[in-house]
């Protein structure tokens, strides 16, 4: 298994996904789709969901961004008063391969850094908000290149380096996403050096982290002890505004059905079985017990593209026939 997907949830979907292609590279994958009814969307606290949802991929075989605008349950806009080590999903990292073009085209297009890129040349990160109020990062290396992983050859799109998570107890996340997922941990300060804080305005800030690599992304688990982050407002539903969750993929049946196996042996059951999109995928969702999603996803080969997925194929390849595939 690996994080094949992170899903975001915007208040205006068709402006959302133009801004990342515009700015950042992605390439969107089909048109936009509008679902409804529980058999799409069985995830606790959303019964009879209502939404349109868009993709969109970059460099990374079975890596893509999914995008929903929910119609119902009624969308909350995020707390302005939200800080990064609040807890849930808290942004995420992504590689540029010309990190002064993409500078340029988000100074057209909209979306200021928070700061003057840091790091050397070669080395520079910058943060900035989505049209969501996302918090992204920019890198112009990439933080996975130290690690041994599958990597598609040199492209002009871009790569999603990591995603972070602020977690209240870094030893329950360990437990699930390490010890029972399976991912590698590595070296507390793979992605992210006490320097880097200043990038989304928490200077001097005191944490402690856990990164696992799983797959071409890293997972990254941040406890803060100054500040200490507030825990999600009351009623809060994992359709509000901002990264909604990620996905642990594989194309491979028997793969996933161990995977959900240990998971449901240490506790951690979905809120139904899996379940069936027919000639798509197979689909449960997961909640840790620190209340953050985790979709496992399980694609055929045949039917990648049909999810929104893509192979190892040339970008022209890719755009030539975007227009072809659903999402």
């Amino acid at each position: 298994m690996q994080c094949c997907q992170i899903a975001l949830s915007t208040m205006d979907l068709v402006r959302s996904r133009r801004w990342y292609e515009k700015a950042l590279g992605f390439i969107p994958i089909g048109d936009v789709r509008q679902l409804e009814g529980q058999v799409y969307a069985d995830v606790p606290g959303l019964p009879e969901a209502s939404f349109h949802v868009a993709c969109l991929v970059g460099s990374q075989p079975f890596v893509q961004i999914e995008m929903f605008e929910f119609a119902r349950p009624r969308m909350r806009a995020r707390p302005k008063s939200w800080r990064p080590c609040d807890i849930g999903y808290s942004m995420f990292a992504i590689r540029v391969p010309d990190f002064d073009a993409a500078l340029r085209r988000l100074r057209t297009i909209g979306g200021a850094p928070l700061t003057p890129p840091l790091g050397e040349l070669g080395y520079r990160r910058v943060c900035l908000l989505d049209p969501d109020g996302i918090l992204i990062e920019l890198m112009e290396a990439d933080p996975m290149a130290a690690v041994e992983v599958e990597r598609e050859p040199a492209s002009t799109v871009p790569t999603i380096a990591c995603t972070t998570l602020s977690v209240h107890d870094l030893d329950e996340s360990r437990s699930l996403w390490r010890d029972v997922f399976g991912f590698e941990e590595l070296r507390p300060n793979e992605f992210h050096e006490p320097a880097h804080e200043e990038l989304w305005g928490m200077p001097g800030a005191k944490r402690e982290t856990m990164v696992l690599r799983a797959g071409t992304m890293g997972l990254e688990f941040v406890r803060y002890s100054s500040p200490v982050g507030a825990w999600r407002p009351a009623g809060h539903m994992i359709s509000d505004q901002g990264i909604l969750n990620v996905a642990l993929g594989s194309t491979d049946r028997r793969e996933f059905d161990a995977l959900y196996r240990r998971a449901v042996d240490h506790g951690f059951r979905g809120h139904r079985d899996p379940w069936e999109l027919p000639g798509v995928a197979i689909v449960v969702y997961l909640c840790d017990a620190q209340g953050f999603s985790v979709e496992l996803l399980h694609v055929a080969p045949e039917s990648l593209e049909r999810m929104g997925f893509k192979s190892i194929v040339p970008q022209e390849s890719i755009e030539r026939r975007v227009s072809q595939r659903p999402c």
